[in-house]
């Protein structure tokens, strides 16, 4: 992209947001009229074809998103926005109804601001268990698996179960002092074990489970949030 590109698309989305607080939506198709008039007032002109390209880089971009009144600028403008944005930074894989309960938002204001938080890709949505959760765009994709997990009950009732009892526990006997069932003290003991969160050792010919005296310092965030 040159430096004239970068200087025009300037031009063209400083026009858009003229357009747009006049209590308008954007339509690319209807705002290129408006944007030449606007043009010519500046004494630069643009041709069709050029300020399409432009529009097109900046909904590539998210600057500008469809059918909206609104600018990447504005989003976090809104105060129950930017918390629930802040929220979700703060702890990615975070889910729906967290947001809720947490920041004591109703549900349908969360459903709208969530929206836009995605249109405009300031956070993004993953599937996991079948639970819509939520991160920014540069988290990767374990680190939100982990987080989600690491927040559920289950693993929190097992890491609170082994800190206070540290001489080690195999699964079924976990699973009977904690009345999970043994398949769901499985699928959490093989997420904790394989991001080195518990630990096993072999004691008469049995697997005993522990919490990982040593556990990296990017999990140990997580588990003391």
């Amino acid at each position: 992209m040159t430096e004239q590109l970068i200087d025009n698309e300037k031009l063209v989305l400083d026009i858009i947001r003229d357009y747009l607080n006049k209590s308008r939506i954007l339509d690319p198709e209807t705002i290129v009229p408006f944007i030449q008039s606007r043009l010519k007032e500046s004494s630069l002109y643009l041709t069709y074809y050029a300020i399409e390209l432009i529009l097109k880089s900046l909904l590539k971009q998210k600057l500008i998103v469809k059918a909206s009144k609104l600018t990447h600028d504005d989003i976090l403008k809104n105060e129950k926005r930017r918390n629930i944005f802040e929220f979700i930074l703060e702890h990615p894989g975070t889910h729906f109804n967290k947001i809720v309960t947490i920041l004591n938002l109703s549900g349908h204001v969360v459903v709208w601001h969530l929206n836009m938080l995605l249109k405009f890709s300031f956070v993004k949505k993953e599937v996991i268990d079948d639970h819509d959760v939520y991160s920014i765009p540069d988290v990767n994709i374990k680190t939100v698996e982990l987080s989600y997990y690491i927040s559920k009950k289950k693993s929190q009732t097992i890491i609170n179960y082994l800190k206070q009892n540290d001489i080690g526990i195999t699964k079924t006997k976990l699973s009977s002092a904690l009345q999970m069932h043994i398949n769901t003290v499985n699928k959490y003991l093989k997420i904790l074990e394989d991001n080195e969160i518990v630990s096993t050792e072999r004691h008469s010919n049995k697997s005993l489970y522990f919490l990982n005296d040593n556990i990296p310092k990017e999990i140990r965030v997580l588990l003391t949030e």
